[in-house]
């Protein structure tokens, strides 16, 4: 038996075929390049499809799919909420993937990135053994997997770990309505963010950032010009 899991990101979808002990039989990863609302649900369909194809050459069979989401997953009317993916606002996406699965008995499982993440840690990572645990994810956006006594912490309107949204810096400023205070200073994109709010602001503008097209600039930019003793850079990766 196998099962084929996502993870959706705020600019990519990975895609794994698992077997029943853990093990990785197939994976890739396809970026989203600006897909928003049902394009992305579209892509995952795709997914589904062409991963139920792969399967066959494994001589296995799939029992469950599963996908976690970078935002809200409401188990009771299984749509979900992803600020960083347009369009998915209460996204319907296990009506779209029971219409993908409409002649499979196969479960369909859709859960947070933040709880996917630290139970993956307590199965197979760092986490095995433990009943308190703590996995903070970086990426596009910033969250915690919560385990407490045992269970995954969900919180009011399950979005406990949800800590993006902390607020940081006081007072409010509107720019934070999107994403949160500590993401939008700290999280990849954010770090994106920072930098193009300070050269609109002129510092430090020798920095080799400024040669980067605004589109082109990264996370990873900023980064190796931190190592690189970039004022700019220093000073995004400081405010972070």
């Amino acid at each position: 038996m196998a099962v084929i899991a996502f993870d959706l990101g705020g600019t990519k979808l990975a895609t794994a075929l698992f077997s029943d002990t853990g093990d990785v039989l197939l994976n890739e990863t396809i970026q989203l390049q600006q897909r928003k609302g049902t394009e992305v649900g579209a892509l995952i369909v795709q997914q589904v499809k062409h991963f139920r194809e792969e399967a066959l050459k494994f001589e296995t069979t799939i029992h469950a799919f599963s996908i976690c989401i970078p935002g809200i997953a409401y188990a009771k009317t299984g749509h979900v909420w992803a600020p960083n993916i347009p369009g998915w606002e209460k996204y319907p996406l296990r009506k779209e993937l029971e219409g993908a699965l409409s002649d499979s008995n196969v479960a369909i499982y859709i859960d947070s990135d933040r709880a996917c993440y630290i139970l993956a840690e307590v199965w197979k990572g760092s986490a095995r053994g433990c009943s308190d645990a703590i996995f903070l994810n970086v990426g596009t956006g910033i969250g915690a997997g919560i385990l407490s006594g045992g269970q995954v912490l969900r919180g009011n309107g399950d979005i406990a770990g949800a800590i993006g949204w902390m607020s940081l810096q006081h007072p409010f400023d509107n720019k934070y309505s999107a994403c949160g205070c500590f993401e939008y200073n700290a999280s990849g994109a954010g770090l994106v963010r920072v930098a193009k709010d300070f050269m609109k602001e002129k510092k430090f503008s020798k920095s080799p950032l400024y040669k980067s097209a605004e589109d082109d600039i990264t996370a990873k930019n900023i980064f190796d010009g931190y190592n690189e003793n970039d004022q700019l850079s220093i000073m995004v990766i400081n405010n972070a």
